[in-house]
C-alpha cells in the first residue's frame, strides 16, 4: 500500500510576528525548531514512512523560499547517505519531493484541486500532513491503523492529547473543540462529528442528532483531544464527490477547511437511514511524543523539548564545560548555531541561538529562542523571549517574556515584560498587534458549524425525519 503525502504549509497567523503574515517574517514552514526548519521534521517522518511521493503545498509568495529549503534538505540527505555509506550510492534522494505553489482561501480547496486534477494518481491512497508536525511516533503505526480500518471507512483521522509542559486553563494556546467519536463492536472507533468552542458558546448548546445516538450508542464527547490535521484517505473519497456533485461543488470546498470536509464525510455514516461510508478515528498513544508547533508558546516549547533531549544525551556522555572562567558558559541544554560569537562571561541556559549571531559580554540568555543574524550588545538579560532574524538589541536591556520582530532595533536600556516589540510599519497587521486567538491556519473560517449542520438536513431526502 503506497501513499502520496501532501504537506500543507499555511500562513502561520498564530506565529506572527515571525511568520510571513508580516513583511519581515519568514514562511511558517521555515521557522526554526532546534535550528532546523520545522518542515524538515515532517519530511524526515515521510522519509521513514517510505512514501514514494511527497508534495509540499505552499502559497505562491513562499514557493521560491520553500523550494530552496527543500533543495537544501535533499542535498543534506544525499551527504548524510554518503557519510553513512548507505546501500544506495548517495547520488539520489529516495523520496520524490516536489513543491507546489497554490493560493487557497481554505485548505479544503487543496482537496478539490487533488480531486479535479487527479494529482493523487497513480497511488490509490494519500495522506494529508501539516508542516508543523513533530513526533517520534513511527509512521508505520498510523499506516497499519489505516490498513486495519473497515472496508466501509473512507479514511482515518488522527487526534492527540497535549503532552507539553504548558498550562492552558483558558484554552488560549490550544483550540478547544468538542470531538465526538464512537466505539464499535470490533474494537475500532469512528469519527462522528466535531464543533468549535466558538459555536458552542454562541448557541449555548451542543446539538446532537438522535439518529447518531441510535447508530452509535457508545459515543464519546471529548474536549481534551487536539486535531492533528493528519488524515489518511483513499480514492473512494473522490468517488463520493463524483456521486454528489451538488453537495461537493467548488464553492463548497472554497469555504471549508480539510477538517470540515472530513467532518461532513463522517456525518454521512449516521445521518442517513441506510448505512453509508464512515471515517475511522485514532488517538495517538500517550507513549509517543506528538505535537504541532502552530503557535508561539508551542514553538518555544518545541525548542525546549529538543534541548531537554540534548541535555540528557550530553549528560550521559559526561559533557564538560569551559575551563577558562572568563569564557562564555553554554549549558548542555542549549544549542549554538554556526558562526555565532559569544562574548566573555556570557551565560546561556535552555536557549537556542541561530547562526551568524554576535552575542556581547556578560549577556544572560535563559529559555530563549534567538534566530539568525542577531546582534546582542553587552550586559543584556533575556528570559523566555523569542528574538527574530536580524534584530539588534543595544546594551543594558532587560526583556522578559517578550517577542521581538525581525529586523527590529531595541533601544539601549529598554526594560519590558510580556510585550511584543514590533517594527514601525503601516501594514496594519491586527493579528500581530492584538490577536490572542492563536487560531489554527487550517481552521481559519468564520462559517458556523451549526448553520451548516442544519442546512444539510433541510431537504430531508432520506425521509428519516418526515412527520
Amino acid at each position: 500500500m503506497e501513499f502520496h503525502a501532501i504537506i500543507l504549509c499555511g500562513d502561520g497567523k498564530a506565529l506572527s510576528p515571525f511568520s510571513a503574515t508580516r513583511s519581515t517574517g519568514s514562511p511558517k514552514a521555515l521557522l526554526p525548531i532546534a535550528n532546523k526548519p520545522m518542515l524538515s521534521y515532517v519530511l524526515d517522518w515521510c522519509e521513514k514512512a517510505f512514501f514514494p511521493r511527497v508534495t509540499v503545498v505552499v502559497g505562491t509568495d513562499a514557493e521560491s523560499d520553500i523550494q530552496n529549503a527543500v533543495d537544501q534538505y535533499k542535498a543534506d540527505k544525499v551527504k548524510e547517505n554518503q557519510d553513512k555509506d548507505a546501500s544506495d550510492d548517495g547520488t539520489g534522494h529516495s523520496t520524490a519531493i516536489e513543491v507546489y505553489g497554490f493560493d487557497a482561501e481554505n485548505s479544503g480547496q487543496i482537496i478539490y484541486q487533488l480531486y479535479k486534477s487527479n494529482a493523487w494518481k497513480p497511488y490509490q491512497n494519500f495522506v494529508i500532513l501539516p508542516c508543523d508536525l513533530v513526533t517520534n511516533l513511527p509512521p508505520q503505526v498510523l499506516i497499519e491503523a489505516y490498513r486495519s480500518k473497515d472496508e466501509s471507512d473512507l479514511g482515518l483521522i488522527v487526534h492527540y492529547r497535549n503532552q507539553l509542559d504548558i498550562e492552558d486553563k483558558k484554552s488560549k494556546i490550544f483550540d478547544k473543540n468538542y470531538t465526538i467519536y464512537g466505539d464499535v463492536s470490533d474494537g475500532g472507533r469512528k469519527f462522528l462529528d466535531i464543533y468549535s468552542k466558538e459555536d458552542i458558546d454562541f448557541h449555548k448548546a451542543l446539538k446532537i442528532r438522535t439518529q447518531m445516538c441510535w447508530r452509535y450508542p457508545q459515543a464519546t464527547i471529548s474536549t481534551k483531544l487536539l486535531n492533528s490535521c493528519v488524515f489518511f484517505g483513499s480514492e473512494q473519497i473522490f468517488k463520493v464527490f463524483e456521486d454528489n456533485p451538488d453537495k461537493f461543488s467548488e464553492s463548497y470546498f472554497k469555504n471549508r477547511s480539510v477538517t470540515k470536509v472530513v467532518r461532513d464525510l463522517a456525518r454521512r455514516s449516521w445521518r442517513h437511514s441506510e448505512n453509508k461510508e464512515s471515517i475511522a478515528f485514532l488517538v495517538v498513544p500517550h507513549q509517543a511524543t506528538f505535537f504541532r508547533s502552530c503557535n508561539l508558546p508551542v514553538l518555544m516549547e518545541a525548542n525546549r523539548h529538543f534541548m531537554k533531549i540534548q541535555a540528557t544525551e550530553k549528560g550521559q556522555t559526561g559533557f564538560a564545560g569551559p575551563k577558562d572562567k572568563t569564557a562564555a558558559n553554554v549549558g548542555i541544554d542549549s544549542l549554538i548555531g554556526d558562526n555565532t560569537l559569544l562574548g566573555e562571561r556570557t551565560n546561556v541556559k535552555k536557549t537556542v541561538v541561530g547562526s551568524r549571531c554576535n552575542i556581547g559580554k556578560r549577556v544572560k540568555l535563559t529559555g530563549c529562542l534567538v534566530m539568525n543574524n542577531v546582534t546582542i550588545e553587552d550586559d543584556v538579560q533575556l528570559e523566555n523571549c523569542i528574538i527574530g532574524n536580524n534584530v539588534l538589541i543595544h546594551s543594558k536591556c532587560k526583556l522578559t517574556n517578550c517577542n521581538v520582530e525581525s529586523t527590529n532595533e531595541v533601544a539601549r536600556g529598554t526594560q519590558a515584560k510580556g510585550d511584543t516589540l514590533l517594527r514601525f510599519s503601516l501594514e496594519g497587521d491586527e493579528s500581530a498587534i492584538g490577536s490572542s486567538s492563536d487560531e489554527d491556519d487550517s481552521e481559519d473560517d468564520s462559517e458556523s458549524d451549526f448553520s451548516d449542520y442544519e442546512d444539510e438536513y433541510a431537504n430531508n431526502d432520506d425521509g428519516l425525519f418526515g412527520y
